[in-house]
């Protein structure tokens, strides 16, 4: 089936049957999800490169210092699916 651009837009509007905002919600969730794993694990990776480079011992309560993202990021991930609910009745109203 050859489409035309933007011809797919309109069948996926039509064949969504409302679903639109349930996926962008999601979408949201996923990427703030993503930028705490992300900001978590450059940092991790960051302390972890300058104490190899200046031969420093790792400090545990600064490594679970800078994991906190991580778990922010896992938890968000877990719970996903009623964070994409609030969100989408919240713009709802």
């Amino acid at each position: 089936m050859d489409l035309e651009p933007g011809e797919d837009d309109i069948l996926a509007d039509a064949g969504g049957g409302g679903d639109s905002g349930s996926h962008r919600s999601r979408t949201l969730v996923f990427v703030v999800a993503a930028g705490f794993l992300l900001v978590g694990g450059l940092s991790l990776a960051a302390y972890w490169f300058k104490c190899r480079h200046q031969h420093l011992q790792m400090n545990f309560w600064r490594c679970l210092y800078l994991s906190i993202p991580l778990v922010i990021g896992v938890a968000i991930l877990i719970m996903s699916s009623a964070l994409a609910r609030a969100i989408e009745e919240y713009l709802d109203e």
